[in-house]
């Protein structure tokens, strides 16, 4: 339980971190770069919640799981940050990295809990 909680402390902190490095180099686009956070980092919390429920569970369907997250992801891109990077026609580095950066970390953070469990 103690690593759990440390685990859950360490990422917290990572991303307001990485939150606030963003907003220092781009700080026109705070309302967005919050938007991307939260959302990323809710998905994030709920891909490990629903992941760490089935290594408990045993269960030999953990792929499933774990693509079932990936197809959340991919239907709130698609859903909130594509059709805002698509106004334009042009998707600009900022704007790829605005994204990017959030979901990497919560991709990250999926990756060290099931190499963690599975060690």
């Amino acid at each position: 339980m103690k690593k759990n909680l440390a685990f859950t402390l360490i990422l917290f902190i990572l991303f307001v971190s990485t939150f606030a490095i963003h907003l220092k180099i781009l700080p026109y686009a705070k309302e967005f770069l919050i938007k991307s956070y939260v959302l990323n980092a809710t998905v994030a919390s709920a891909s490990l919640v629903l992941l760490g429920y089935g290594m408990r569970r045993r269960t030999n369907n953990l792929a499933y799981l774990y693509l079932f997250t990936v197809v959340i992801k991919l239907t709130i891109y698609l859903t909130f940050f594509n059709p805002q990077f698509q106004v334009d026609g042009n998707v600009t580095r900022e704007e790829f990295f605005m994204f990017f950066v959030p979901y990497a970390l919560g991709l990250l953070s999926e990756i060290v809990l099931l190499v963690r469990r599975f060690k």
